[in-house]
């Protein structure tokens, strides 16, 4: 499930995953609230993976692609905030395929990625 968070200051865009990330979890919630903030200019995006994320189902994978690469150049910052290393360690390996900055936060950093997607 994605869920947008509500609690960020308006230069911030952000989501949390739990459980599994479905396409209609895709559909609903992160592209439309992502279109909206695009019109605004380049984005900077906080994504929370808080224990008990499950995966993606593989058309949510596949929408996410496509509008990754629909936006390319539409995102200013990314933080990415987890206690999974993995996860973490696959953001960090894949960051150079992106052009936006970014950096991955421990959960216990939240606050600190947003004061950084802010600066």
């Amino acid at each position: 499930m994605f869920t947008l968070l509500t609690d960020l200051p308006s230069a911030v865009l952000g989501f949390e995953a739990r459980g599994k990330f479905t396409a209609a979890d895709y559909e609903t919630v992160l592209m439309p609230a992502m279109d909206a903030a695009i019109k605004n200019g380049p984005v900077n995006l906080l994504f929370v993976l808080p224990e008990g994320f499950h995966g993606m189902e593989l058309k949510a994978l596949r929408d996410d692609l496509a509008f990754g690469l629909k936006h390319f150049h539409d995102f200013r910052k990314f933080a990415f905030v987890t206690d999974d290393e993995a996860m973490a360690a696959l953001t960090r390996n894949f960051a150079f395929m992106i052009p936006a900055e970014m950096q991955v936060f421990a959960m216990a950093e939240r606050d600190r990625a947003v004061s950084w997607l802010q600066a």
